[in-house]
C-alpha cells in the first residue's frame, strides 16, 4: 500500500520515506485470518520470498504450533541469507499465527506469552528527520502537548548535537529525550560528539557508530561516557543478540518484532535482556500489526518500558485501532489476538497496483 503522511509544518526532510506499507495475510482452513507486517523497503523481495519461499513450506501445517513453525522458516533460510530479507519475512508470517492462535482461543496474545505485567506502556514520539534545529524544536514541542512522554530525533553526524540542545530547550527537564543518529559517525566521531551530548541530559543515544554491528566499537564507547547506549533493531533473532549480550555493546536493547524474528525471537531476547540485567525498548517505526505485536510484548515483560510510535499520523489507518497513544500511553485491547481488525476500504484504496 502507499498511504502518505498526513504532515503539518514544518515538512520533514524526506516525507514520503514512510509512505509505503506491507500487510501479510495468513488463512487457516478453517477460515482464521491472522495478520502481520513487513519491512517495505524491499516490498517485492520480501513478498517474493513468502510467496515463494514460506507459502510452500506452511500450507497444510498446524498454526497452532508456532514455535516448530518459527524453527522450520529459518532452516529455509539457509542458503537465503540466515539475516535480512530472510527473517524479516518469517517475521511477517509469525506475527499472523500468533493472531491467529489468539483469535481461535479467543484470548488477546498477551494472554498467552505471560499475562499482563503492567495495564499500560509508554508511548515516545519517534520523529522524522527535519531540515533545521527550530523545527525539531518546534515538532517536539507539539507531540509534547500532545502527550507524549519521550521525544526520539533522528538527525545526522553533522546536526545531532545542535538538534538536541534545540530541543531539551523546548522541551524542558521533564521530558525524556533520545537522539538516534542512524549509525552516522565514525568511533572517533562518536566520542566527540557524547562528549558535546551529556550535558542535555539523554535517555539514550541510539547506533551512533557504523556499521550499526561494529559492537566492539560500541562497547569501547560505552566506558567512554555516562550516557546510555541503545541498538539492536538491524540485528536479527536471539542469536545476533546472544552476540550484542556477550560483547556489551549496549545499554539498551532494541528488538523490532518485525525484522528480528517475530514475537517467538523477541521473547527469547527479552529473556536474555533479563540474565544479562539491560534494559528494553521495542523498536517499531511503522503503522501495522507490527505496533499491537510490540505492545503485547511490552505490556507481558517487566523490563520494557517505553514502545516507539511515529507520531506523524497517516492519511489513513489502514488497522483498526490504530494502536496510537492516548496521553501518552499505549494499552492493549482485550479483544482476541492482536486485538485489531484490517480496514479492507483503506486497503483497497491505497493498493500498489
Amino acid at each position: 500500500m502507499w498511504i502518505p503522511l498526513r504532515e503539518t509544518e514544518p515538512l520533514s526532510a524526506y516525507p514520503k520515506r514512510r509512505s509505503v506499507h506491507m500487510l501479510v495475510e495468513v488463512t487457516t482452513d478453517e477460515g482464521i485470518k491472522g495478520y502481520g507486517e513487513a519491512i517495505p523497503y524491499t516490498y517485492g523481495a520480501v513478498g517474493g520470498y513468502i510467496e515463494q519461499q514460506l507459502k510452500p513450506l506452511l500450507v497444510g501445517e498446524d498454526p497452532m504450533q508456532v514455535e516448530r513453525l518459527w524453527n522450520k522458516m529459518f532452516h529455509i533460510s539457509f542458503g537465503h541469507g540466515i539475516k535480512g530479507i530472510s527473517i524479516q519475512a518469517l517475521s511477517s508470517i509469525e506475527i499472523a499465527l500468533w493472531d491467529i492462535i489468539g483469535k481461535a482461543r479467543k484470548l488477546p496474545v498477551y494472554e498467552m506469552i505471560g499475562g499482563l505485567c503492567k495495564p499500560k506502556v509508554k508511548a515516545y514520539a519517534s520523529l522524522m528527520e527535519y531540515k533545521k534545529p527550530e523545527e525539531v524544536a518546534k515538532v517536539s514541542r507539539r507531540w509534547v502537548e500532545e502527550g507524549y512522554k519521550g521525544i526520539k530525533i533522528h538527525q545526522g553526524k553533522d546536526d545531532g548535537v545542535s538538534c538536541t540542545k534545540a530541543v531539551r530547550d523546548a522541551v524542558g527537564d521533564d521530558i525524556d529525550v533520545m537522539l538516534d543518529v542512524n549509525g552516522a559517525w565514525t568511533p572517533g566521531q562518536a566520542l566527540k560528539a557524547v562528549r558535546q551530548l551529556e550535558r542535555y541530559d539523554l535517555t539514550w543515544l541510539e547506533e551512533p557508530i557504523w556499521p550499526v554491528d561494529d559492537y566492539d566499537g560500541l562497547a569501547w564507547l560505552r566506558t567512554k561516557t555516562d550516557i546510555p547506549i541503545a541498538g539492536g533493531e538491524n540485528e536479527y533473532t536471539h542469536y545476533g543478540f546472544k552476540d550484542i549480550v556477550e560483547k556489551h555493546p549496549y545499554d539498551l536493547l532494541q528488538p523490532d518484532v518485525i525484522m528480528t524474528g517475530g514475537i517467538t525471537a523477541c521473547r527469547k531476547i527479552f529473556a536474555l535482556a533479563e540474565a544479562w540485567n539491560l534494559d528494553l525498548a521495542t523498536h517499531s517505526f511503522f503503522f501495522g500489526p507490527g505496533i499491537p505485536a510490540s505492545v503485547h510484548l511490552s505490556l507481558s515483560n517487566n523490563r520494557s518500558e517505553w514502545v516507539e510510535i511515529n507520531a506523524v499520523p497517516l492519511e489513513s489507518y489502514f488497522i483498526d485501532p490504530a494502536y496510537r497513544p492516548d496521553k501518552g500511553y499505549l494499552t492493549a485491547p482485550n479483544k482476541p489476538g492482536l486485538g485489531f481488525e484490517v480496514n479492507w476500504d483503506v486497503v483497497k484504496k491505497y493498493a500498489i497496483k
